[in-house]
């Protein structure tokens, strides 16, 4: 696995670099993680969005709140204003938050004061102050079972078109080539991999098994590149390794998809392999690739 100071260095650096409306887009999609039925609120003309920024009817309300430089009073003039115009505007929910990225520098005490002001006049309402500190435990806190989410959440910017490594291919493939389960295989009885072909439209195999949106993005990239690096460097891996490689990645995936859908059971399948290899966050993108290669030419994940 990537090591949690690995892990933490990312959310450190998405939490800096964030502010304003892509702050919240991350927290909404971070949030959608625990909550998948959560919807993002689009603001309305003047209207704007109700003091809503991400909503689950009968159960949450998100206020999201990134400015350049956090001060208690714009902070608590804030609070005051989003948490009664949201019940003004007949929001149905259960619990608040008030989420606030205030880069690692603490919250204000005069902040707190406020919110526990905001707990005693409304006894109904769960209500929360969530601050940089509490999001980042909060991801972390993820990753044992929503591995892929995360490390989509961490890196929905990163651009992989560039990416041609194949000495981190060969190294992914190498590590994977050694697990006591290859070295027994004693027939050959499974797919030729070197033989096999793309799908015509292997994006839409994803449309047919991937239902996150943000998930399809970027596994979707990987298939593309998939064909590109893996087409390219085969030969150079050697056919057997190859077909042995991928029949371990079927069996790995096969052990998760009976019970869980589609994308949980590629990332199950990825924290495997990846917990196999040195901790190298370099190699994230790699496994990825020849993943992303399998399930587009195997009897991965559902066809109609």
């Amino acid at each position: 696995m990537a090591s949690i100071i690995d892990i933490s260095d990312k959310i450190d650096l998405a939490f800096f670099k964030k502010s304003g409306n892509e702050f919240e887009d991350f927290i909404v999609r971070f949030y959608k993680i625990d909550y998948p039925e959560l919807l993002a609120v689009k603001p309305q003309g003047s209207k704007g969005d109700g003091a809503n920024d991400g909503y689950l009817s009968n159960e949450l309300l998100l206020q999201v709140y990134a400015p350049q430089k956090l001060d208690a009073k714009s902070a608590i003039e804030k609070i005051e204003h989003d948490f009664y115009r949201a019940k003004s505007e007949k929001w149905n929910f259960k619990e608040w938050h008030f989420v606030v990225n205030d880069k690692f520098n603490n919250i204000h005490k005069e902040i707190h004061q406020k919110m526990d002001e905001l707990k005693k006049l409304n006894p109904a309402i769960i209500i929360k102050l969530r601050d940089s500190e509490t999001l980042k435990n909060m991801i972390i806190d993820l990753l044992q079972n929503n591995r892929l989410k995360v490390f989509i959440l961490l890196n929905i910017d990163k651009d992989i078109s560039e990416f041609n490594n194949f000495e981190q291919v060969e190294q992914v493939i190498e590590s994977i080539s050694k697990e006591k389960a290859i070295r027994g295989f004693s027939d050959k009885n499974f797919k030729n991999f070197s033989k096999e072909i793309f799908l015509p439209d292997g994006i839409k195999k994803l449309e047919i098994n991937i239902e996150d949106k943000d998930t399809f993005k970027q596994f979707g990239a990987y298939l593309e590149k998939s064909k590109e690096v893996i087409e390219e460097y085969k030969e150079q891996i050697g056919l057997d390794l190859f077909e042995d490689v991928g029949e371990y990645i079927i069996k790995e995936y096969e052990k998760y998809s009976n019970s869980f859908k589609a994308e949980e059971s590629l990332s199950k399948t990825f924290n495997a392999l990846y917990g196999k290899l040195e901790d190298d966050r370099n190699l994230e993108t790699a496994l990825w690739v020849i993943i992303a290669y399998y399930f587009d030419i195997c009897d991965i994940g559902e066809i109609k």
